[in-house]
């Protein structure tokens, strides 16, 4: 039987000179790993009726008394929800502003630049209650789970800077990526004698020792 040995080998030979010709046409159809299709990055959704500019984008909603969550108006792939206290006074309209630059030359309350500004101008006098919920946060991408990260606050009363916090929170994980939970809570017991504008800035890192 060893006369069948030439010709078997020629037979693998040619089955194998097939299977590599077929690879070469269909090759295309066959992407090697570093060639797989990658899904794109998920941002935080757009909230209903928020307004987009060029370098900020805003949102206005009515806050609710018994406190609650407001919608941060996504930009540059952050969004998500702000927890807010309950209100000790009637109902007010509140404007959020959200950004990665500094729209509106806010002064830098930390150290470093901030990641994200988060602007906010009330409709009139409010003081807010003790009671806060954490079920929601600011959410990205750009957010390192695991990571700390601190907020500052500064609203103008009267033409002086008043400023409240810092405080920090560590990012958890979230559908969108990291997750800052916890930052309403520099409103808390804050008195507002009038209708103010201020910012909340996000820096990265662990720049006090109080946690929101």
């Amino acid at each position: 039987m060893t006369f069948l040995r030439p010709r078997l080998s020629g037979t693998v030979a040619i089955v194998a000179v097939l299977a590599v010709s077929a690879c070469a046409q269909h090759g295309a159809l066959l992407p090697t790993a570093s060639q797989a299709v990658v899904a794109p990055d998920l941002n935080p959704p757009s909230c209903k009726g928020q307004v987009n500019k060029s370098d900020y984008s805003t949102l206005t909603g009515q806050v609710n008394t018994r406190g609650g969550a407001f919608c941060i108006p996504e930009y540059g792939g952050f969004g998500g929800k702000l927890d807010y206290p309950n209100l000790l006074t009637s109902s007010i309209t509140l404007t959020l502003g959200s950004s990665t630059v500094n729209y509106d030359n806010f002064q830098n309350l930390g150290s470093g630049t901030p990641i994200f500004y988060l602007g906010f101008t009330t409709s009139a006098a409010v003081t807010f209650g003790s009671t806060v919920r954490t079920h929601n946060g600011l959410s990205s991408n750009s957010i390192i789970v695991g990571d700390p990260y601190t907020a500052y606050g500064e609203a103008t009363v009267y033409g002086f800077p008043i400023k409240f916090g810092p405080c920090y929170t560590t990012a958890t994980k979230g559908k969108y990526g990291g997750v800052l939970s916890g930052i309403g809570g520099l409103l808390k017991g804050r008195n507002i004698p009038v209708k103010v504008s201020g910012v909340i800035e996000i820096y990265s890192g662990e720049q006090t020792s109080t946690q929101c």
